[in-house]
């Protein structure tokens, strides 16, 4: 099975490979968050933009199931390179500055090409402005040619230094453990809970001021359908303010409001308010 790369950096999972991403999207229902691209519905949104980041709780969720591979270089990168490293770096520098140099060439020689009658019309001018006579002058096109790509292939050219996110020298996967708080534990349960038995989409859920949204499809075409609260334990008369703000949230932005909790037993269950007239109704 392919295991997608994911790198570590700022206790952060990145992916800079578009295949990669839209395997973990389309696949896995894995959707992470696309680095400057604004939330939106419409078709023209450029998913390939990249890097996109995984949440703690995709990035958990995706080791346990094995889907990715985890590179973390953050100790390594806090180190002096070896000489081995600035070698390898050396040459992919070099290597891109070889790539860049040949279509400038290509480029340069193909121009030089379309104005050779002109250029050897000019020649010959110059010839007989010194004095030649005409029969003496022999300008071969093929040496004018050779040696004009001669002079482009040595000139200096300005090059564009490419700066690589991820580390350009790729290495084995780290064996990395994910650490979570307590109460990112139950929240972490819950999203697992969710992506293994309802087959639905997850994100964050902090632009609606819950933990977890829920999205019947891809939520570049579909709008949350579900707001989902993690409650700290079952009781959900301990704080009756905060439910109403909940369900008057979830009414105004037309979702469902669910509740989820870890019981006694260490399931995860649900409790789902909706309004009827002007009383709550649980389900």
């Amino acid at each position: 099975m392919h295991k997608i790369p994911v790198f570590l950096q700022q206790d952060r999972g990145f992916i800079y490979n578009v295949d990669d991403y839209l395997e973990l999207r389309y696949t896995h229902r894995i959707v992470g968050c696309l680095i400057g691209v604004p939330v939106s519905k419409s078709r023209n949104v450029n998913i390939s933009a990249l890097p996109a980041v995984l949440s703690r709780y995709e990035m958990k969720l995706a080791i346990e199931k094995q889907i990715i591979t985890v590179h973390n270089r953050t100790a390594e990168l806090m180190q002096s390179p070896k000489e081995k490293n600035k070698s390898s770096y050396h040459n992919l520098i070099e290597k891109q500055a070889s790539e860049q140099r040949a279509p400038y060439v290509e480029k340069r020689l193909s121009e030089f090409k379309k104005l050779l009658p002109q250029i050897i019309e000019g020649k010959r001018k110059k010839f007989l402005k010194a004095g030649s006579k005409d029969s003496d002058i022999h300008i071969d096109p093929a040496t004018l040619i050779f040696e004009e790509k001669q002079k482009i292939e040595t000139a200096a050219i300005t090059r564009l230094i490419q700066i690589p996110m991820k580390h350009p020298i790729l290495k084995e996967p780290s064996s990395t453990t994910l650490l979570l708080s307590a109460g990112e534990q139950v929240k972490y349960k819950v999203f697992k809970d969710i992506w293994e038995k309802q087959k639905m989409y997850i994100t964050g859920g902090d632009t609606f001021g819950c933990d977890f949204l829920l999205y019947p499809g891809d939520p570049l075409y579909y709008h949350a359908s579900h707001m989902v609260h993690v409650l700290k334990n079952s009781n959900l008369k301990t704080n009756l303010k905060y439910l109403i703000r909940c369900c008057r949230l979830s009414v105004v932005v037309n979702k469902v409001c669910v509740f989820a909790y870890e019981n006694c037993q260490g399931t995860i269950c649900y409790q789902t308010m909706e309004w009827e007239g002007n009383t709550f109704c649980i389900t």
